[in-house]
């Protein structure tokens, strides 16, 4: 099976950082159960507290990411929030070639 890492790069306005913070923590919670899902970090900027970044690894190629989890509605709510919140997202693709170990954060 292919993987998919995508590593999303968000800045958003101080006003909205706790709020979008909270969003992107309820959004992977609902991620988490995707059959296709394999796991996600979360980090928070330490020299700009406003930018957040995620790298999440799915069992999956982009075409279909793309045609398909990009449709569910809670990605389309996740979209909307986006355009309401006035977040910057910066979105990358790629696909592994190596791995090495991995630590959990929290559960």
């Amino acid at each position: 099976m292919q993987q998919l890492t995508l590593a999303i790069k968000f800045t958003a306005p101080a006003e909205k950082r706790e709020e979008f913070k909270q969003i992107l923590t309820d959004l992977f919670i609902t991620i988490s159960n995707e059959k296709n899902f394999v796991n996600a970090t979360i980090h928070e900027g330490i020299q700009n507290i406003n930018e957040f970044l995620v790298y999440e690894t799915w069992n999956d190629n982009l075409g279909d990411f793309l045609s398909i989890q990009m449709k569910k509605p809670y990605a389309v709510q996740f979209e909307s929030t986006l355009d309401a919140l006035k977040i910057v997202r910066e979105p990358a693709a790629y696909s592994p070639f190596a791995h090495f170990g991995t630590h959990k954060i929290s559960e």
